[in-house]
């Protein structure tokens, strides 16, 4: 699945699963103060993440040959609102609506790989990392609920 996936994109993006998997462990550990560090990272990072995954969008609109057009613009940053929002809330509920981020970004990047906007790799690549991802915040939302 992720052998179509050229090289670089890859290992960059199986390797962007690290801090989500080592915040989840942070936050399993059991130490007061490495869980509240674990969680406040994967708040962060995941928030950053979602941001990213608008920008690629924003990015595809800028390309030479593209022609922007509203409505890929502005999903190319409702993910960095829908993340500042999450930001404010409780952790659990902003991890649930990040997770729910996620979700809602891959179902926008299958569609656009649908229409040809992005290459088929891209969508084996999103959907390897966006399981990890989800795991990952999946359990520390579990974890959160049991402390």
């Amino acid at each position: 699945m992720l052998s179509a996936v050229p090289a670089p994109a890859r290992w960059l993006g199986l390797a962007g699963l690290i801090p989500f998997l080592a915040c989840a462990i942070a936050v399993w550990s059991g130490v007061g103060w490495i869980q509240a560090e674990g969680l406040g990272l994967q708040l962060g990072y995941a928030a950053v993440i979602v941001t990213f995954l608008g920008g690629v969008h924003w990015g595809r609109a800028l390309a030479p040959g593209a022609v922007p057009g509203w409505p890929g613009l502005i999903w190319s940053v409702t993910p960095s609102l829908i993340a500042w929002l999450a930001l404010r809330m409780y952790p659990t509920s902003g991890l649930l609506v990040l997770m729910a981020a996620f979700v809602l970004a891959f179902w926008i990047d299958r569609r656009a790989v649908k229409i040809g906007l992005f290459p088929e790799w891209y969508l084996a690549l999103r959907q390897v990392l966006t399981l990890g991802a989800m795991l990952c915040l999946a359990a520390t939302v579990a974890r959160l609920i049991t402390l």
